[in-house]
């Protein structure tokens, strides 16, 4: 019941996002507001739902991401990549404390927002507080404030390899790959 009534708050704020994203950190808030309503392993689906790709990531994010889902389904992985929880990262969370949401000075037309969170210490683990949990990347694309790509390790400054949206990327390349070379025939 209580993830029921997170989602649909995050809902109403993605939508409320989509029109009135005036600074950077509002879609992250989105984000955010459904990974505090996850208890236990998360299907990746409550993160990228069809609302939220529509409202608070980039059209090239969204995109990416669905080409992964493809890949994911036509290679028969079970949700193996597109299923995971990229955001918060645990199989079994805490519920969701000392939530920081930090905006950074923009840089060639991107806002890192830094993301700090517990979601560990229930277990007796120290959450690092001193280090973000996830680093998102911000844009601006039709007049409001988008997620355009995100990293829940190994930021190193925004390298790309090492994003999330690299991750989706490679699963859809690894499926053309395999069409290419006739290791996976088409249906």
């Amino acid at each position: 019941m209580r993830r029921a009534a997170v989602l649909s708050m995050a809902l109403l704020v993605a939508s409320a996002g989509s029109t009135f994203a005036n600074e950077p950190q509002d879609p992250v808030v989105a984000l955010m507001a459904v990974a505090d309503g996850i208890e236990g392993n998360s299907e990746a689906s409550d993160y990228f739902g069809e609302v939220l790709l529509t409202s608070i990531y980039s059209a090239s994010f969204a995109q990416v991401y669905r080409m992964a889902v493809l890949g994911d389904q036509l290679l028969d992985l079970q949700g193996e990549m597109t299923g995971q929880d990229e955001v918060v990262v645990s199989q079994d969370p805490c519920e969701m404390k000392e939530l920081k949401i930090v905006p950074r000075p923009a840089k060639d037309k991107v806002t890192p927002v830094d993301v700090y969170f517990d979601v560990s210490s229930c277990w007796g683990n120290d959450p690092h507080l001193d280090q973000p949990s996830l680093t998102v990347h911000v844009v601006s694309e039709n007049g409001r404030y988008v997620i355009d790509n995100f990293w829940n390790s190994d930021y190193d400054g925004g390298r790309l390899e090492t994003s999330v949206k690299a991750k989706f990327a490679a699963l859809a390349k690894r499926y053309v790959d395999d069409m290419l070379t006739s290791r996976f025939p088409p249906e």
